[in-house]
């Protein structure tokens, strides 16, 4: 008996529902941009409206953004692709759920590291598995850059090496990489 194992592309097109991928493809791109706004508005000269309203909406729209953008990967990829990849999508998944959580109750924001490294082996497992490079490099650099961002933020109590410049630019270039993702993603799902 011949065993013919068939790749992530042809699991995906039997899986996936093509609008649940664009639409995790466009959260992915807004939550690049909701990230972007939150950490631009959070600054000690915000007018009350911004701290009190808008702010906390920024807290919980983002994790929730980002979590669509991780439903419709696992969709796109046929239930979660491989091993490595589904791994990502359980850390990836708990870290978001964790944003939204502590978004509604304005608590620390820890589940950043999970969301970043779920990113990160997400990435990684498109890259080494046979799913779109393309899109996998750019989901590994994203969590890479989430990374690096949050473990020089000097308001991060992990911090490796407090330096603001540095954790703005990282926090700039995750954000758009996270839209150059989402885009690429939504591109891709629109093709299949």
């Amino acid at each position: 008996m011949v065993t013919v194992r068939r790749s992530a592309r042809a699991r995906r097109t039997t899986v996936s529902s093509p609008s649940l991928t664009r639409w995790g493809g466009a959260a992915a791109c807004l939550a690049g941009l909701s990230y972007g706004a939150w950490g631009y508005l959070d600054n000690p000269q915000a007018s009350g409206f911004v701290v009190g309203t808008v702010l906390p909406v920024l807290e919980v729209t983002t994790p929730t953004l980002f979590l669509g953008g991780f439903i419709g990967l696992y969709s796109w990829l046929g239930r979660g692709g491989g091993p490595l990849q589904r791994t990502g999508f359980v850390v990836g998944l708990l870290g978001t759920m964790l944003g939204v959580i502590n978004g509604m109750t304005w608590g620390e924001s820890y589940w950043w590291i999970l969301l970043f490294a779920g990113l990160t082996v997400v990435g990684v497992g498109m890259v080494v598995q046979d799913a779109s490079r393309l899109l996998g490099v750019l989901v590994l650099a994203s969590g890479t850059l989430g990374l690096v961002s949050l473990l020089t933020d000097p308001a991060f109590s992990g911090v490796l090496v407090p330096m603001r410049a540095v954790h703005v630019a990282f926090v700039a270039l995750f954000c758009l990489s996270c839209v150059a993702w989402g885009w690429a993603f939504f591109r891709e799902a629109s093709g299949s």
